[in-house]
């Protein structure tokens, strides 16, 4: 295998554990709260925001993170933003139509 198609097979596990982990409590914050979709979708775009925010500021520190990454406020919200977009227009992927229902919403 070689290191272009191991970078994508990791990645493309870690979307598929993602999208399972918020797709599931994506359903369990509506099932407890009684919130419309587009309000807890809403919630789960604000935490994603959240994350970036205090992981930028982790890694702006002088103890940074050694990891390498910097990060780029501007740039990386709109690379962000982009994602959403592009996700919210994909039709190929399997939609919540075709999971088990976890309970009521």
């Amino acid at each position: 295998m070689t290191q272009m198609s191991k970078t994508e097979s990791r990645r493309e596990e870690a979307e598929a554990h993602f999208r399972m982990a918020l797709a599931n409590e994506f359903c369990h914050v509506i099932d407890r709260t009684g919130l419309p979709p587009m309000a807890v979708l809403q919630l789960a775009a604000q935490a994603i925001g959240s994350i970036y925010s205090e992981a930028a500021e982790a890694h702006s520190r002088i103890d940074a993170c050694p990891c390498g990454w910097r990060p780029h406020p501007t740039s990386d919200t709109e690379i962000l933003a982009m994602a959403l977009v592009s996700a919210c227009r994909k039709r190929d992927r399997q939609d919540l139509g075709s999971m088990r229902v976890a309970g009521t919403a």
